[in-house]
């Protein structure tokens, strides 16, 4: 037997402390499982709510099966952005509306401008309106959640000073454009060899 665990399990208040680490810690995950469940909700709200207000356009009516698969895509896509937006947010040493801005950021650049410029310049005909509509929605909803989010998170208010130093950003101008280029690159490998194999 280890000595330390021999020591713990002879020592009662020890074995209390160590007792309360391990509830504290599931306790933790506990309440950030019901946050992001709680935010993965509000998304699917937030969007569908912002997605019938402007961007209804006429169509046929979907078969049961067919709004079956689409309301669990959408529950998938909405569990996965905010998981990552989760993630960011939780390791952020901003608060408030700094880390508001920068999720808005983020989010809107990411979810909305990059696929709606694709649209703007792949896609010719689109219904009268619908492209702004498509800019203002993506807008509506990643400030909606962007703000929900950091607030349902806790980071609402900066908890304390932070004396971390920044050595995770602290890169020089050169290493900057290199990296930033090779992401670039990344980017438009990634984005033209799966739009090969799905598209045709």
């Amino acid at each position: 037997m280890k000595p330390g665990l021999h020591s713990t399990r002879n020592n009662p208040v020890e074995l209390i402390v160590v007792t309360e680490i391990v509830g504290e810690s599931m306790k933790a995950r506990v309440i950030l499982a019901i946050r992001i469940a709680t935010l993965t909700i509000l998304y699917f709200l937030c969007f569908s709510f912002v997605s019938a207000a402007l961007l209804r356009v006429p169509s046929e009516q979907s078969t049961p099966t067919e709004a079956g698969g689409a309301l669990v895509a959408l529950l998938t896509v909405s569990f996965l952005n905010t998981a990552v937006l989760a993630y960011v947010i939780l390791r952020s040493r901003w608060a408030g509306w700094k880390l508001v801005l920068a999720i808005f950021v983020v989010f809107y650049g990411v979810v909305t401008v990059m696929s709606q410029i694709e649209t703007a310049f792949f896609i010719t005909r689109l219904p009268p309106g619908l492209l702004p509509r498509l800019f203002l929605a993506g807008a509506i909803i990643a400030a909606l959640f962007s703000a929900l989010a950091v607030l349902i998170l806790g980071k609402g208010r900066r908890a304390g000073s932070d004396d971390r130093s920044e050595t995770r950003l602290n890169m020089s101008v050169g290493q900057w454009i290199v990296k930033l280029s090779l992401i670039v690159i990344a980017y438009v490998v990634i984005y033209f060899t799966f739009g090969y194999f799905i598209s045709w």
